[in-house]
């Protein structure tokens, strides 16, 4: 699941306020950033990379592309759930935005510096998510806890910014899912969820951020019909998102709506294989769904040849420590047994 404690402040990085442009007073880079933006929605992080690279070269004191750059890297780490294989690399590359956005704040003035001071919480934020999930939870804690002190700070400037709220939003939801059995604990979990409906309401493309870390909370709380909707609302402008595919299929198999399942897990699959490097995260994922799918219908030699299919390529040992593809392989290794004492 592409969920958790720690997924809190950035999936998609693009305030829709302000420029935070320091070497010319006008921007005249919206056209570059709307379409590095799109690529970013439909997944293709080598050509936004790439749009503002060139940008870049022209105008290396733009933090806004500074920080695009950055929340591409994030996304796409995010969605390939390659934390450990890219957290020295990534935690270079944050120290040195820290450093900037930081310099930036005491230089800029008025929704710049605001706009600056929303950068530098969500690279704190970056680094949270990456930290927990390579393990380093103790230091992960803490700089989510910075994070959540500078959109504070963000918020009391600008209330209108949206997008903050979907960072204060989830750290409260799943501190108090994951605390509420503490004792004088403050439970903030109705608030946490309202913050990132109010996300919802945020500019391109940070309202499907919120999007999908509320489909996940929606799943959690058992709430399939509603998370399966928001999904499918994505999925009608941009069909080929696999990260909301992955939220559809996932839900028609733990639903019992097999049939929706397999159709979904084989079109997920067809788009995962269609993606270098290998997302193994979603390759695991879409096997899971058919394996099962073909299993619970009794279509057994079906769930065997899908299990043999994803079996047969050698998953890296640093996504097997990965929990849920940890499970999930385990769950297909022991239908591919169950297989092979039956051919005997």
């Amino acid at each position: 699941m592409k969920q958790s404690f720690f997924l809190i402040l950035l999936l998609l990085g693009f305030p829709g306020k302000g420029t935070a442009y320091t070497d010319t007073a006008v921007d005249p880079a919206s056209g570059i950033y709307d379409s590095a933006m799109l690529h970013l929605i439909n997944q293709n992080y080598r050509s936004a990379r790439t749009i503002l690279a060139e940008h870049l070269s022209c105008h290396p004191l733009d933090l806004k592309a500074l920080y695009f750059s950055f929340a591409i890297e994030q996304t796409r780490i995010l969605d390939y759930e390659s934390y450990i294989v890219e957290q020295k690399r990534f935690q270079i590359m944050a120290d040195s935005m820290k450093r900037i956005f930081e310099t930036g704040i005491t230089s800029l003035r008025g929704e710049d510096s605001t706009i600056c001071l929303f950068y530098l919480a969500n690279v704190y934020g970056g680094i949270s998510v990456v930290q927990a999930k390579s393990g380093n939870w103790f230091d992960g804690v803490k700089n989510a806890i910075n994070s959540v002190s500078l959109l504070k700070q963000v918020k009391k400037r600008d209330p209108g910014l949206y997008a903050a709220d979907l960072g204060l939003g989830i750290f409260n939801y799943y501190l108090s899912t994951s605390f509420k059995w503490l004792p004088f604990f403050e439970d903030k979990e109705q608030e946490g969820l309202q913050g990132v409906r109010t996300a919802l309401k945020a500019d391109f493309p940070y309202n499907y951020a919120a999007k999908n870390s509320l489909c996940w909370i929606l799943i959690e709380r058992k709430n399939f019909r509603r998370a399966d909707s928001i999904a499918q609302s994505v999925l009608n402008e941009f069909p080929d998102n696999t990260i909301f595919l992955r939220i559809k299929a996932l839900v028609a198999l733990w639903t019992g709506r097999y049939d929706e399942a397999l159709r979904l897990g084989k079109r997920f699959i067809a788009l995962t294989e269609k993606r270098h490097p290998a997302n193994w995260s979603d390759l695991v994922a879409g096997y899971t769904v058919l394996v099962k799918g073909y299993n619970e219908t009794g279509r057994k030699e079906d769930a065997c040849y899908a299990a043999e299919r994803i079996l047969g390529r050698k998953i890296p040992a640093e996504y097997n420590q990965i929990p849920h593809i940890r499970k999930n392989v385990k769950y297909i290794t022991g239908i591919r047994q169950k297989c092979r004492k039956r051919e005997k």
